[in-house]
């Protein structure tokens, strides 16, 4: 039986309840854009990437289909890139524009740009301007291992969603956000990038899953969403025949009685799993937040 599919937004929001009925409200956000497990291979040993990824602990291995830049054209005049974005088996189509003369990219309009595109199967390339999986702005003569910016259909969208870049997008970007959830997982005791390396659920999940579009590879349509919270809210109620100390009450208001982090990324992953119900997750937690496992 196939996971239920669904849309996640770059922000999540869990709220966790526990015995007592308090209330832990944790809103969780994407450490970096979603990866393709090809991506994610390629990456894994870029020290920057690490350093951005390293306070992550909760992790969603999903499944799309593959989604690409299509129909890519050098705007020279007006010194941006068009091109639209697809997915395999997804009727919408989103029209963009992409200055890189701005800010946080490129500001200084005597330099020479490259634009480098970057295939999945280079191979296989019949039209260099589609079927692209990554588009890389560098400098001319400066290394194009060390990019202004570079970007996978994911992580521009993700970047325009959280307005780090400007671009006009036409079409419905929440269509490109439907993922397939197979198995939630956390690391708390273990570096991510060690946890996910030789990982045996993704590692099942690339040999037996089935491609969501025929002949495609599971590599490139397995993504990995990586998260970290971004905020944390207690809420404890303290009624007037409440038992709390005057001091219980005070620590609460200061939030100095709060869950330690590996505590509020079992709770949250437990939450998930109870919501989304993975394939790949043994353990359903459908009693959350009865629970036996600590």
């Amino acid at each position: 039986m196939a996971s239920p599919k669904f849309q996640i937004d770059w922000v999540v929001i869990v709220i966790i309840t526990d015995m007592d009925r308090n209330v832990l409200i944790n809103q969780l956000e994407l450490s970096y854009s979603p990866l393709s497990n090809y991506l994610f291979n390629k990456l894994k040993s870029d020290l920057i990437i690490q350093d951005i990824l390293e306070s992550s602990s909760l992790y969603i291995i999903a499944q799309r289909p593959e989604i690409s830049f299509e129909k890519i054209i050098h705007l020279q005049e007006k010194k941006a890139i068009q091109f639209e974005i697809h997915q395999k088996n997804n009727p919408e189509i989103l029209e963009c524009e992409f200055p890189y003369f701005q800010e946080n990219i490129a500001t200084n309009l005597k330099k020479g740009l490259a634009i480098i595109l970057e295939w999945n199967n280079p191979s296989q390339v019949n039209d260099t301007s589609s079927n692209v999986h990554g588009i890389r702005i560098s400098e001319l003569d400066s290394n194009p291992d060390k990019p202004l910016i570079w970007f996978s259909p994911e992580k521009f969208l993700q970047n325009y969603w959280k307005e780090l870049i400007i671009a006009e997008i036409k079409g419905d970007i929440r269509e490109f956000l439907k993922y397939q959830v197979l198995y939630i997982g956390q690391t708390t005791d273990q570096g991510l990038w060690e946890r996910l390396t030789g990982h045996k659920h993704l590692q099942d999940i690339l040999s037996l899953d089935n491609p969501l579009v025929f002949g495609a590879h599971p590599t490139h349509e397995i993504a990995l969403l990586l998260f970290d919270f971004q905020d944390t809210i207690s809420i404890r109620k303290f009624g007037r025949n409440s038992t709390a100390s005057d001091e219980e009450i005070a620590d609460a208001l200061i939030g100095k009685d709060m869950p330690n982090r590996k505590t509020i990324f079992l709770d949250a992953e437990k939450a998930l799993i109870k919501a989304m119900q993975p394939i790949h997750n043994k353990i359903k937690f459908k009693q959350y937040p009865v629970s036996s496992r600590s």
